[in-house]
């Protein structure tokens, strides 16, 4: 007895979107391979396009996560600021606390570390 065949209504929603994604897989390893092979210095201005391209995304991204910070951090005295880290070294440790940019509001100061204080530091 062969393996049964099964057609495209016979798939459950599940199986359908592993189907999709294996075909994705192959098809942008293909398109990768593809890009990897195109000596880019012989098509200078298709590496400045590219180059480019990726400037301004990169660009983009840090204006989408600025704006996102200061929306998170806006103030709540003066609702048209926004809070900034501000970072000073009390008794050998470095410490911050939170000021706002437009007005007197300001957070308690706390221990600094980098990997959880999330904000815009002044400078």
């Amino acid at each position: 007895m062969g393996k049964s065949v099964r057609t495209d209504k016979q798939y459950s929603r599940e199986q359908r979107l592993v189907k999709e994604n294996k075909r994705l897989k192959i098809q942008n390893s293909r398109l990768s391979k593809l890009l990897a092979r195109i000596d880019l210095d012989r098509y200078s201005t298709i590496k400045d396009m590219i180059d480019d391209h990726q400037a301004e995304d990169i660009l983009q991204r840090t204006q989408e996560l600025l704006e996102s910070l200061k929306e998170a951090w806006k103030c709540r005295e003066c609702d048209t600021g926004y809070l900034e880290i501000v970072l000073f070294t009390k008794m050998g440790n470095q410490h911050y606390f939170r000021a706002c940019n437009c007005c007197n509001n300001r957070t308690k100061s706390q221990i600094y570390d980098p990997t959880k204080v999330k904000g815009i530091v002044k400078k």
